[in-house]
């Protein structure tokens, strides 16, 4: 009676309540309420034998409708004093002061001397108190090892973290605790076996999945996030926390985020844009579920090489993995390009990602590619934060993804519309679904819509040159030879569409244009500057992305002055300082150009360039020249006889340069049409002895 009151001190407890605390129904005495009442009697005289013990004020065990009310100084009960000391640290652990939180956590956490009310659980005594009460005691050791975490010490808990974790293994935020902790302290496959036992564990006794927190953990502990790194124990009441996972789809079919939530007090950009998902999920035999009941070493490096998998493959083709689902990945492609090129960009990572998980025995895969409208939302402030997009795209998508066969790659019907000159597609048997039957080639009939036909062998000879220099990230130039007419800017054209999704940035400059393209608008072009961009302020951020934000960019920026617009990179231009330092701003537009093209592969076509100026000549030379380790490939369209009066050693000298001469088809000239009602336009013919080039 008195651990019961203890429990409620300073609270009316009522007799009803004693007697069916003290005594189930149907075990009740009949003289219960006497036994009662001659406790109380028994507990006053007690309090009034204690008076003087301890210098505090004496309890009083008062009768007060419906029953008793023992009045006593807060202070003298420990579990009064815990709640205080819980409240205090969870107040510093909120504003920031993790240090003192795991102090004053540590404190009230020694009040405790094995479970509450030892004696009488023992014997037997299950009351609800008790239970919420053990609760509340784990609930504050995982405050206190958050505490400890956010101030560097993950050396000093982890034992206390794994003996409590195998004591409580359905616990999620301890289990993270622990996966964090051992991840700090270098044992990244142990902190994989937790989180699989965990999951084995949910998935086993209650069928459900580990939480959206504990998942996003995981994948980060997969990718190495730099948000997981240790802070510094120095600052432990600094601001640093503990990194929050990055929040993924919701299984429902409700409007759900993918990415990271936003910094704190910062506003994220948001903007409807045409974007492609990918989804992939890849499970292992080794995982609950799959089909093997142990080797969960195995089922974690399994997954870590899926999910690696998952990340180059997509990196590559210039999209961004932007959250998971457990072992669902989810991918958008199109933050930089259009829709269509998205779509192709999801499909070639679908069919790289299944051939390179097809190559080593375990994960079993299937993934969906849906193309379509949602909300991106990004941090302006920081372009390496990962975005979150927003909308029913990647829900439906992951609804579908649940029908696709092992090994099969499924596609919405905007997503197959978008591929189709690209994949081969066969019937789901769901209306509009279709599955991938595999990657055009190069002798499809429509795989290169040409009017001129014959030049597939031609386009084939630029794709091989095209995976040579991104292979060795070396500069090669291109010059495609062609009389007036023969199809040169077709070609070029058809060559960019070829290659769309390829993870490459493409530029296309016209050089004898009306608009008369300098080396400025080139070079602008080339660093994805519009020509009406405002310089200054998006010149700034892009040399900061590719050169950081150390002494490399502002020196760079630096030398590309303040004066740098339409002319100030062109030594050659009329407004031009001078040729010292015309000649140095030039050399800083390359050094950033190099940049560029090291962080994504360029293809520089030029059109025409026999009519362009000779800087812009002298400048595709330059480029064309550039050290080993620059992904850059070159495509120049010319007239032979035009282009060797005005430079006969055009590309001589350069490691990586060749020429294509487009030929005249057999029934095709000058003078033929090239089908009903489509006559070529007439054009003054080269004289034909003076071809100039050949096959490459």
């Amino acid at each position: 009676m008195l651990g019961l009151l203890l429990l409620r001190a300073n609270r009316v407890v009522a007799t009803s309540e004693l007697l069916g605390a003290l005594w189930p129904d149907e075990t009740r005495p009949a003289t219960a309420r006497k036994i009662v009442q001659n406790a109380v009697w028994a507990l006053r005289a007690l309090f009034t034998e204690s008076v003087g013990h301890g210098g505090g004020s004496r309890p009083e065990l008062v009768t007060q409708a419906p029953g008793y009310v023992l009045r006593i100084d807060p202070g003298s009960v420990d579990l009064h004093r815990f709640n205080a000391r819980v409240a205090e640290g969870r107040v510093a652990l909120s504003t920031g002061r993790p240090g003192d939180a795991a102090r004053v956590l540590g404190a009230a956490l020694e009040e405790w001397h094995g479970p509450a009310l030892a004696d009488l659980a023992e014997a037997g005594t299950d009351w609800p108190e008790l239970t919420a009460l053990a609760q509340l005691r784990l609930d504050v050791m995982e405050d206190r090892f958050e505490a400890e975490l956010r101030s560097g010490h993950h050396h000093s808990v982890l034992s206390q973290l794994v003996s409590l974790a195998d004591e409580e293994p359905l616990r999620e935020r301890l289990c993270g605790q622990l996966m964090l902790a051992l991840y700090r302290c270098g044992r990244q496959a142990e902190a994989l076996d937790v989180f699989s036992r965990v999951r084995r564990a949910l998935v086993e006794e209650h069928g459900l999945e580990p939480s959206r927190e504990l998942q996003l953990l995981q994948q980060h502990i997969l990718t190495h996030d730099p948000s997981l790194a240790a802070p510094d124990a120095a600052s432990a009441d600094g601001p640093a926390k503990t990194p929050e996972p990055a929040r993924a789809v919701r299984p429902a079919a409700a409007v759900a985020p993918v990415g990271p939530p936003p910094p704190e007090g910062r506003t994220l950009h948001s903007e409807r844009r045409s974007v492609a998902v990918l989804l992939l999920s890849a499970s292992s035999p080794d995982v609950p579920g799959a089909g093997a009941s142990d080797g969960e070493p195995r089922s974690s490096r399994a997954l870590y090489d899926a999910v690696t998998a998952v990340t180059e493959c997509v990196e590559d083709l210039g999209g961004e993995v932007v959250g998971s689902l457990g072992r669902i990945s989810v991918a958008v492609f199109g933050l930089r390009t259009g829709r269509a090129d998205a779509s192709c960009a999801a499909v070639r990572a679908a069919v790289a990602l299944g051939a390179r998980l097809n190559e080593v025995p375990g994960p079993s895969w299937h993934s969906f590619v849906s193309a379509g409208e949602a909300l991106v939302r990004c941090d302006p402030y920081d372009a390496s934060r990962p975005v979150m997009i927003v909308g029913r795209l990647v829900d439906e998508a992951r609804a579908l993804l649940a029908h696709v066969p092992p090994g099969d790659i499924h596609l919405c019907a905007e997503a197959a519309a978008d591929t189709a000159g690209l994949v081969r597609l066969r019937p789901t048997g769901r209306a509009a679904v279709h599955a991938v039957a595999g990657l055009r080639s190069a002798s499809d009939a429509d795989v290169l819509p040409d009017p001129f036909g014959g030049f597939e062998a031609e386009l084939g000879m630029l794709r091989s040159l095209l995976v040579r220099a991104r292979r060795h990230d070396a500069p090669h130039l291109v010059t495609i030879l062609g009389d007036p007419g023969v199809g040169k800017t077709r070609f070029l054209a058809d060559f960019v569409r070829d290659i769309q999704g390829e993870a490459v940035r493409v530029v296309r400059v016209r050089g004898g244009d009306a608009a008369r393209w300098t080396v400025c608008d080139v070079l602008r072009a080339c660093c994805g500057l519009a020509l009406s961009d405002a310089l200054d302020g998006r010149l700034d951020e892009v040399v900061r992305r590719v050169a950081g934000r150390g002494e490399i960019a502002e020196r760079l920026l630096r030398r590309l002055g303040p004066g740098t617009g339409r002319t100030g990179c062109d030594p050659y231009g009329p407004e031009s300082a001078g040729p010292a330092s015309g000649a140095e701003a030039l050399d800083a537009w390359c050094d950033l150009l190099v940049l560029i093209a090291r962080e994504q592969p360029l293809v520089l076509c030029v059109d025409d360039v026999h009519a362009a100026d000779e800087a812009v000549l002298g400048l595709i030379e330059r480029l064309a020249s550039l050290p080993e380790d620059v992904p850059l490939f070159i495509l120049a369209s010319a007239r032979p006889a035009a282009l060797r009066d005005r430079r006969p050693f055009w590309g001589s000298g350069l490691r990586h340069s060749g020429t294509l001469t487009l030929e005249w088809l057999p029934g095709e000239g000058p003078d033929h049409t090239l089908g009903p009602g489509r006559a070529r336009e007439p054009a003054a013919r080269e004289p034909s002895g003076r071809r100039w080039g050949g096959l490459l």
